[in-house]
């Protein structure tokens, strides 16, 4: 797979840390892991990561200390972490250039899509997310991301299926069209595969959106509300 960028995670919670680096790594990013404020600087003389994951709750230093001292933000993407449920601690990281915030406890899911939007935002990364009900789909890593922070593999012809699907939301395709953007990764290439091939993903994705239409094809259900599932577009600006 090639590698997404490369995060580094100043945090002294290492049982989070080894949760949110395994995601990370699993996704496709190189995460480098940080666990005390004076490690910064010495990684950085060696490392330059595209974004940090930086705690400001740290002991000694605080987060919001580095970012005063070293104006760390304006040549790298910050993304903020807090326990505090007071808003000063987030209201200040922004004020000192940090791309974006969560607060403790976070869901890996949600951390895995802050990163991903400042990382297309701030350096034009490609962001290619398709959400379904029940989890997202993120393209590039091949990967469902679950609701219980869970990510399980997608082969190549499924992610060519989801796809297929997401470029055409709320059209019928048939199953003619299907196999021509989705060719089957085996010897079932004939057009009465399609429907076990939908099947096993729908199962895979405990989604409802992609709609069998009775003797013409499939469609992808794309509410305009905010439930359902959505395609998120490459160029998506959205705040998360």
């Amino acid at each position: 797979m090639a590698r997404r960028g490369r995060i580094a995670i100043l945090d002294d919670e290492p049982d989070w840390v080894d949760a949110v680096h395994e995601y990370l790594i699993d996704l496709g990013y190189d995460v480098d892991r940080l666990g005390a404020a004076w490690e910064l600087e010495p990684y950085l003389a060696r490392e330059r990561p595209d974004l940090l994951i930086l705690d400001l709750g740290l002991p000694g230093e605080s987060g919001i200390d580095i970012l005063i001292r070293t104006d760390l933000a304006s040549d790298i993407a910050v993304l903020v972490l807090t326990g505090n449920p007071d808003p000063i601690d987030r209201v200040l990281g922004l004020e000192l250039g940090a791309d974006d915030y969560v607060q403790k406890p976070v869901e890996l899911r949600e951390l895995a899509a802050r990163v991903a939007g400042i990382l297309q935002r701030r350096l034009g990364r490609r962001r290619n997310l398709v959400v379904f009900e029940t989890a997202s789909v993120d393209l590039v890593a091949a990967r469902v991301l679950k609701a219980d922070g869970s990510t399980e593999r997608l082969s190549a012809g499924e992610v060519a299926l989801i796809r297929a699907f997401a470029d055409s939301p709320g059209k019928v395709l048939t199953r003619e069209e299907i196999m021509e953007r989705a060719p089957a990764e085996d010897e079932e290439a004939f057009d009465r595969a399609i429907d076990s091939r939908i099947a096993r993903l729908r199962r895979k994705l405990d989604t409802e959106a992609i709609r069998t239409v009775r003797g013409h094809g499939y469609v992808f259900d794309l509410p305009s509300h905010g439930g359902g599932a959505q395609a998120v577009a490459p160029d998506a600006h959205e705040p998360l």
